[in-house]
């Protein structure tokens, strides 16, 4: 699971990157926005991921609108 602070377009780039490298997203929790930014937790599973974790997250943290990325756990 993963937090991921960003401006509320964006999710939708960042549920599309987990998916095209065959992430299984498992949930999605996202705070009520402040000043058009918001914190949205994703856990997905990654026994089939294409590519690595660190390189997917890479990935995301450079996209637009990306403000924050970090690991809240991983079982």
């Amino acid at each position: 699971m993963f937090l991921c602070q960003m401006n509320l377009v964006w999710l939708s780039s960042v549920l599309k990157a987990i998916a095209e490298r065959n992430g299984s997203i498992l949930t999605i929790n996202q705070d009520i926005p402040l000043q058009g930014i918001a914190n949205s937790s994703i856990s997905f599973e990654t026994k089939d991921l294409q590519g690595s974790l660190e390189d997917l997250l890479l990935d995301i943290r450079s996209m637009k609108g990306i403000i924050k990325v970090e690991i809240l756990g991983q079982a």
